[in-house]
């Protein structure tokens, strides 16, 4: 019980640090945020005096992609903050975030209450068992529909490049281009090159756009590209020929991918095998063996053993999945 207490403080102190620094963070942040709310104003006026109704829809529709995220300068976790941030509006999960969370949030409760209403502190417990659980699936769901958005993102990435050439050697401009294709291409490229034409109606340079969208984009692929057209617009030279060059390189990468996912197959269903085992095995206690199961809760050799079997799980988990993507990469 003492070593659930230990959690349970150091979890408090951990939190009243990150609140502070989170405030800290703010306090500096204001001023900024009032600047760049003003100028995207000044800016907005300045362009509805010189467009319809529609295209103003539109530039609210690009201005809320420069919105300033408040936890990017957090220390230690502002990064991987803003780096979620900017994965949410990618996956359209920004509009109903809250939403999304409160249903989520609600059988993660209802499951920490159920494990911890019998231990020495339930109310403790089961707000940690909670939170746990909410993040572990927050984390599951978020890198699956990663994953499924960058592998549509990567398999219409040659196919795009493609039609950029055709563009391009019939002697249309290559800021003129991302409409045209983005018209005629399906998934989430589509809406990105959608945004990137947006800038580039507004007026943004081109190296500038191309670098904003090389940010969200968190693929090497498609950096490729950005910077294949950042360096043909300041050096020159023959844009088709490179871009033709980049999209069979591309499809060969794909077959390789596919190649190294056929031959780690056998590891990643062990992986996948080994890790459903702990929630299985204190599942099935659970219905079939209660009273050992609260010795795990209630005992202190219980949450020793527990903790030492859910540590080493998550370390043979993570030293699998480093090995895999060293493979892959």
């Amino acid at each position: 019980m003492s070593d659930v207490v230990n959690l349970l403080s150091l979890l408090v102190f951990l939190s009243i640090g990150c609140f502070f620094l989170f405030l800290r963070s703010i306090n500096g942040k204001r001023k900024q945020e009032q600047l760049s709310k003003q100028y995207l104003q000044s800016l907005k006026q300045s362009v509805l005096a010189e467009s319809s109704s529609s295209e103003s829809q539109e530039f609210d529709n690009v201005s809320r992609q420069v919105d300033v995220f408040v936890w990017s300068k957090t220390p230690i976790i502002g990064a991987w903050l803003e780096r979620f941030w900017i994965d949410m509006s990618l996956l359209g999960w920004q509009e109903k975030c809250r939403t999304r969370a409160m249903m989520l949030a609600a059988p993660c409760f209802l499951l920490g209450f159920t494990l911890a209403k019998d231990s020495l502190s339930p109310f403790l417990l089961s707000l940690v068992l909670s939170v746990v659980f909410f993040l572990c699936a927050v984390l599951v769901l978020y890198r699956n529909a990663m994953a499924k958005h960058l592998k549509e993102f990567k398999q219409n990435l040659p196919q795009a490049i493609d039609s950029i050439v055709r563009i391009a050697r019939a002697g249309v401009p290559v800021s003129n281009a991302f409409n045209l294709v983005a018209e005629n291409l399906p998934g989430p490229l589509a809406k990105e090159f959608s945004l990137v034409d947006k800038w580039l109606r507004l007026g943004v340079p081109l190296r500038q756009a191309m670098q904003d969208s090389a940010k969200r984009v968190p693929l090497n692929e498609y950096r490729f590209f950005v910077v294949i057209l950042i360096i043909n617009q300041e050096a020159g030279g023959r844009l088709s020929d490179t871009l033709e060059r980049l999209a069979h390189t591309l499809r060969e990468r794909q077959e390789l991918a596919l190649k190294i996912r056929a031959k780690t197959s056998e590891v990643r269903a062990s992986a996948v095998i080994v890790a459903s085992l702990a929630p299985l095995s204190l599942a099935y206690m659970y219905l079939n063996s209660p009273k050992d199961f609260q010795f795990l809760l209630n005992d202190s050799t219980g949450n020793n053993v527990l903790f030492y079997a859910f540590g080493s799980v998550l370390l043979g988990l993570s030293i699998t999945h480093f090995m895999i993507k060293r493979v892959i990469r």
